[in-house]
């Protein structure tokens, strides 16, 4: 047998042809096995056999016809498969010349070969396939921590941006306090020209005889006091004058009751005496005018002494407000009022400034 035999198309059309002849023969005892178990009368339950029993009444086929010719088949395809085999003996032959064998060795070898260089491409393709995973892999992470790496420096610029932006809020609040402190401090200093302009014309005034008080509220306590002591004065004052005319109009009553019962024992004892009772009743009413004029002076030298009493009873230096004076003490009291809620704003601006006026 010629190394040609050993070519590799030739043996791979060979062992495809056996591979065929080996099918037909498995099919062929098959057959035979059903056929010699449908001439038994065994199996007759089996699927195999009814089919094939049926199949031979279909086409009226004779039992026996069918198995000679089964039996031809099979040895025809048991010819077949020694003819096919009959180059492959070599290889399993001791005998036979080293040529053939060699041709089978460099067939095998061949084919090993063949074998190795599938292996080696398939884990080829599975070490490229993997590094390509893994370049791609790297590339991933690449592109992750590039975009990690940008939104890192896109928050910083956002972070520096808003600092800048607060930074520069804080320097217009800066200025907006130190302008409103400026104002304020100016307002301070106006207050402080004004305090001494105040203080030199308080001495000015002082010098010239006027009364202007430092403290509002003792000075309305002042006032006050003043005036309920005139209410005062001037309950006790009319207390004393209804006791006095109480006092004097019994007086009167008593008098008028004792000239009239001496009247009346004047005209019983005397008829004769009208001139001198004339006289004595000129004399009464004399005197009771008298005693009603001096009441009335009298009245009048109360009232009088109580209003010279509650005006002399003020202090020395409230002549200058209720004695030719043109200043209303309401007036100069609203005015110092004003005067001292200005002191207090001023103050509460001092405060919040965390300074000392």
């Amino acid at each position: 047998m010629s190394s040609a035999f050993w070519n590799t198309a030739n043996v791979h059309d060979r062992l495809q042809e056996l591979r065929d002849t080996l099918y037909l023969a498995k099919a062929m005892q098959k057959e035979l096995d059903t056929l010699i178990k449908v001439k038994d009368a065994k199996g007759v339950n089996e699927t195999s056999s009814c089919v094939l029993s049926k199949y031979l009444e279909d086409n009226r086929i004779n039992l026996a016809s069918q198995e000679s010719l089964s039996l031809e088949e099979a040895s025809a395809l048991i010819s077949k498969l020694r003819v096919a085999l009959e180059p492959f003996k070599v290889v399993t032959d001791d005998a036979s010349p080293w040529e053939e064998k060699s041709g089978a060795v460099r067939l095998a070898q061949k084919l090993q070969k063949n074998k190795r260089n599938k292996l080696w491409r398939k884990r080829k393709r599975k070490r490229v396939a993997e590094g390509l995973a893994k370049e791609r892999e790297r590339f991933e992470q690449a592109d992750q921590e590039a975009d990690e790496w940008r939104a890192r420096e896109i928050a910083k610029d956002i972070a520096k941006r808003k600092v800048d932006k607060m930074k520069e809020i804080a320097k217009l609040k800066a200025k907006e306090e130190r302008r409103k402190a400026e104002s304020e401090l100016e307002l301070v200093l106006i207050v402080e020209k004004l305090q001494e302009l105040r203080s030199i014309r308080i001495q000015k005034l002082k010098r010239q005889g006027h009364f202007l008080p430092e403290e509002d509220d003792k000075f309305l306590e002042r006032v006050r006091a003043a005036v309920e002591e005139e209410e005062r004065q001037a309950m006790a004052a009319a207390d004393k004058d209804a006791a006095k005319d109480a006092i004097v109009t019994a007086e009167e009553s008593r008098t008028i009751i004792h000239g009239r019962g001496s009247g009346s024992e004047v005209i019983g004892s005397s008829k004769g005496g009208e001139e001198s009772q004339d006289q004595i009743t000129g004399s009464e009413t004399k005197d009771g005018s008298s005693r009603v004029t001096d009441r009335e002076s009298r009245k009048q030298g109360l009232g009088s002494s109580w209003s010279y009493d509650s005006v002399a009873s003020l202090p020395l230096e409230f002549y200058h407000y209720y004695h030719g004076s043109n200043t209303d003490t309401g007036t100069l009291i609203e005015v110092i009022s004003t005067t001292f809620s200005v002191y207090s704003s001023l103050a509460t601006y001092c405060i919040l400034l965390g300074k000392t006026c």
